[in-house]
């Protein structure tokens, strides 16, 4: 039987130009692929192939997929650009972490020992050499590279990943151990680069005097140019981010999650708001399964990106303090007030003073502070202080709290 080859070239469609005919991108052509919503004819080590046929029937079930689509923030989603080079090594970071299970730090000497064009090309590209680098068969990093690409794509258009040692890398966080490799990034990006920071921290069961403590802070700090940072846990922290929301002061929200996760569920909304009005900052890959242990290794980002913390309430094995922990080892100031000391249930303000943290009786009493490191001149922002006394009276915090 004849075979029109010239046919059956018109026929057959390699990615880049399934998607042209589809008037899609090829990052969400290879997502509806991975779904099951389009099928190819044939995929190997060069390329995807699609029959003209299988994308003619999909066209209509593509124009119904469009009306949710686009109304819906999933086309913004979609659209997160993973060409360049910083991007490529991220992903590719992340799917060496997932499939070989190891650390950032393992992970990061392997990258380092690797030759540049092999961390930053896309690996689909060269999946025959991390086969080798890897020792795992190609079965398993194909399917790696696909659930960490489609983790990946649902990154949203304005998002932005930073590499340690990048220019648009934050100097504060990059002086400290704690650096991570990347940093995810949800808005402002710009306030990466502002060191009038005060991290607000403490006990997710927060009790109603060190709420009304937080928000007073919050608006002192907040009124003054200071960007107030926090984890969006419940209890002080998302007080902390709402009294700078609500009063249009700028905010940044460092969590324990991947930037595509809402956690917990009843601060989505917060983190939402924070994503378009302030900035989210993410050390966790897309393609990052969330873990326990990611919230003490978040505590050191966001003690790193800070001048200040403020343990405003807490319990005696509070996440907070392992924050100050951070903050002192990282030579940051860590700021209590008065109050707390005199709560008889716990002994970590008296411990934390030994190691050099600083009693506060007031907000002016952290402008003080910062003045002193020359974040701040006070004569510029005394006028305009609320002065008032901490308010923390013999309450009862929660212990074991690990985020």
């Amino acid at each position: 039987m004849d075979v029109d080859v010239s046919r059956l070239s018109q026929e057959l469609l390699f990615s880049k130009e399934a998607a042209a005919y589809l008037g899609i991108s090829v990052q969400r052509l290879m997502k509806l692929t991975k779904d099951g919503k389009i099928k190819p004819l044939k995929k190997n080590a060069s390329g995807t192939i699609y029959h003209i046929s299988e994308l003619d029937a999909r066209k209509k079930e593509l124009s119904i997929f469009d009306e949710f689509w686009e109304s819906s923030t999933n086309m913004e989603i979609m659209a997160f650009d993973l060409s360049s080079a910083t991007c490529r090594e991220a992903l590719n970071f992340a799917i060496v972490m997932n499939i070989l299970k190891i650390s950032e730090k393992r992970a990061s000497l392997l990258f380092d020992s690797l030759p540049q064009e092999l961390v930053s090309s896309y690996m689909s590209d060269s999946f025959l050499d991390w086969t080798s680098v890897l020792k795992v068969n190609e079965d398993e990093l194909r399917r790696a590279y696909d659930f960490a690409f489609s983790k990946f794509s649902y990154l949203k258009k304005g998002d932005g990943i930073i590499k340690r040692g990048d220019i648009d890398y934050p100097e504060m966080l990059l002086a400290t151990e704690e650096a991570p490799r990347f940093l995810y990034v949800r808005g402002n990006k710009t306030l990466l680069h502002d060191n009038r920071t005060v991290a607000l921290v403490g006990s997710r069961m927060a009790s109603d005097e060190g709420k009304d403590n937080t928000r007073r802070v919050a608006e002192n700090l907040g009124r003054n140019g200071i960007i107030i940072v926090s984890g969006l846990a419940k209890g002080i922290d998302v007080v902390a981010h709402k009294t700078a929301l609500s009063k249009g002061y700028n905010t940044i929200a460092v969590i324990g999650t991947n930037i595509n996760q809402y956690y917990p569920a009843e601060n989505k909304d917060v983190q939402l708001e924070i994503e378009e009005k302030g900035l989210v900052v993410s050390q966790f890959s897309p393609a990052t399964k969330t873990e326990r242990w990611f919230f003490p290794l978040r505590d050191g980002v966001m003690s790193g990106l800070s001048q200040a913390t403020v343990i405003m309430e807490a319990g005696e094995t509070s996440g907070a303090l392992k924050q100050a922990t951070f903050a002192l080892k990282q030579k940051r100031l860590v700021l209590i007030p008065q109050n707390a000391f005199l709560i008889k249930s716990i002994t970590w303000p008296a411990k934390l003073v030994e190691k050099g943290a600083i009693c506060v009786k007031s907000p002016k009493e952290i402008i003080d502070q910062l003045s002193r490191k020359k974040v701040f001149k006070k004569k510029e922002y005394e006028e305009n202080l609320d002065l008032f006394d901490l308010n923390l009276n013999d309450i009862v915090v929660c212990d074991n709290e690990e985020n």
